[in-house]
């Protein structure tokens, strides 16, 4: 008899962790400059939030990362 273990809470809070932990890397980037770096990091995170079901965060995210390629990428 086996017993399906729900794990759907665990990746959630994983997903949402990690999405924290690219912006906050990403930050890094951006101050030292590396808005190529900055940008590829923001997008995996924006699209850990989504995962994780954290539509706000998401939405702050690409927001972030609109403002700074428009700053620094031009449109």
């Amino acid at each position: 008899m086996s017993r399906k273990i729900d794990t759907s809470d665990q990746f959630i809070e994983f997903y949402k962790k990690k999405g924290d932990y690219l912006v906050e890397l990403s930050e890094n980037h951006y101050k030292n400059k590396e808005y190529k770096k900055t940008l590829e990091l923001l997008s995996q995170a924006f699209s850990m939030y989504e995962k994780g079901g954290a539509t706000e965060l998401a939405a702050q995210t690409k927001h972030t990362f609109n403002e700074i390629k428009a700053l620094h990428f031009g449109k």
